[in-house]
């Protein structure tokens, strides 16, 4: 064990050094161009050329391209010349000659130093965005319409947990034309691979009671959207007919509550655990998660090959472990993988990735009462954090014991963030924004489970958006 240990530590230094070196290659470059020596009076025209083409650099790097700036010297060679012309001339043989190539040399000395050949700038090749890719979120979605299932029949379809996400995209905008008064769609943010992180809202807006339900921040735990999309579409059509809750109309119900449903967290994970390399549309985040493999294999954390490590896959686009991304002991949390990898990578920075960034702004933008984060699997709620304040314990364990007495799931206590342990999303709201929290861990089974797995989770999840406008929107 500690030679296997040893190992991994070797390892591990290699792929850093590695790393480090290529960054130390690109400073060395900078550093070379900066410090040649420069000829006087020419410090305007050399400011000027680095203002100008290293922004274009800057923008072509991030597609793996590169430019070089206009070369050094142009200037010092013309005023070299200028010199060299001077010292080369003949004594003057009389005081009238003398002052007559006096005058000339003064004439020579002032004659501006002529001026490099402007070239033009080099443009930056533009950052994809959802337009340029033809997302489906950015297209005319009536022209799907002939895809809507008949009045009468259910849109969400569970005969598979292979859910992607322009099915997904469907999915909600035929919620929102069958239900247009119950079911609001939008986009709350965009993944690293440019595509949209939909928030369906349900329930007043105006209320001040707001609820947030993630789904699916791991990736290879993707059936949790299938549960959100089953949940949205139930809700919808009951509280259509008329619908109960314990006597209550879930009309009513919802008349004091809004839920914030996120059904697809992470989306380029998603596609990566369900469909591969292939799904990520830009090759730069192909490569990155190809690397993600190589390094875990190097580092021991697989022997899987390439398809099976995939297909069990956590982490983002980036390699980023979204449950480690959270302002909750991020700095202090030190035994995880320190390299993008599929899990316990926590990012460049606390919040560092688009998707945690966007499960943020919808509890921040509104008066959060709650949240709620769907994972797998385990059947088990995880509660408390070891936070101190008695108030938020206590609302936290109001919380965990509803959804427990809806679900038939076991409460566990959580642990307080630690080195080994931390930057999770719960975490980060218990500590941190002071809003309770729980986990849902719902299946038996390793992820990603099977479509076998789905009935018995939602037999123990269907009614809880309805315990959540019981329990705060009364």
């Amino acid at each position: 064990m500690k030679k296997r240990k040893k190992r991994n530590k070797i390892l591990l230094t290699i792929l850093l050094v590695l790393a480090l070196g290529v960054i130390g290659l690109g400073i060395g470059r900078m550093a070379g161009r900066l410090v040649g020596v420069r000829p006087a009076g020419s410090e305007g025209q050399e400011n000027q050329g680095l203002g100008s083409s290293g922004m274009g650099n800057q923008g072509q790097a991030i597609q793996g391209q590169g430019s070089t700036g206009q070369k050094d010297g142009i200037n010092g060679d013309a005023e070299m010349s200028g010199m060299s012309d001077l010292s080369s001339a003949e004594a003057p043989s009389t005081t009238e000659d003398a002052m007559q190539k006096e005058e000339q040399a003064k004439d020579v000395t002032k004659t501006p130093t002529p001026s490099p050949k402007p070239t033009s700038t080099p443009t930056p090749t533009p950052m994809p965005t959802r337009e340029s890719l033809n997302d489906i979120s950015v297209q005319d979605m009536s022209a799907y319409l002939g895809e809507m299932p008949l009045d009468g029949t259910d849109i969400v379809g569970t005969d598979t947990v292979d859910y992607t996400y322009e099915e997904v995209a469907k999915d909600l905008y035929f919620l929102t034309v069958r239900y247009p008064d119950l079911v609001k769609v939008r986009v709350c943010g965009e993944s690293v691979d440019k595509r949209a992180i939909y928030e369906v809202v349900l329930g007043n807006e105006a209320s001040e009671n707001h609820i947030e339900i993630h789904y699916a921040m791991h990736s290879r735990e993707y059936i949790n959207t299938l549960l959100a999309m089953r949940q949205i579409e139930e809700f919808a059509k009951n509280a259509a007919g008329g619908g109960t809750y314990n006597g209550a109309s879930i009309r009513d119900l919802f008349a004091n509550v809004c839920i914030h449903i996120l059904p697809m967290a992470n989306p380029d994970g998603e596609m990566v655990a369900m469909g591969g390399l292939e799904t990520l549309r830009l090759q730069s985040l192909r490569d990155i998660v190809h690397w993600c493999w190589e390094s875990d294999t190097l580092l021991g954390r697989t022997s899987a090959d390439l398809d099976t490590y995939l297909r069990t896959f956590k982490a983002n686009a980036h390699g980023c472990d979204l449950n480690k991304n959270f302002d909750a002991g991020w700095a202090e949390y030190s035994d995880g993988v320190p390299v993008p990898s599929t899990d316990c990578y926590k990012g460049t920075g606390v919040a560092s990735e688009p998707e945690t960034q966007a499960i943020l702004k919808v509890a921040h933008e509104n008066p959060t009462r709650c949240v709620i984060a769907y994972h797998s699997a385990g059947n088990m709620i995880y509660w408390n954090y070891e936070v101190e304040d008695e108030l938020l314990l206590n609302a936290d364990r109001d919380l965990a014991a509803g959804l427990s007495e809806m679900t038939g799931y076991a409460t566990a206590v959580a642990a307080k963030y630690n080195t080994h342990l931390a930057g999770g999303c719960s975490d980060y709201f218990m500590w941190t924004a002071g809003i309770p929290a729980v986990t849902v861990e719902t299946g038996q089974g390793t992820c990603p489970l099977t479509i076998y797995e789905f009935p018995a989770i939602w037999e123990s999840n269907k009614n809880v958006l309805y315990k959540l406008a019981e329990m705060y929107g009364g």
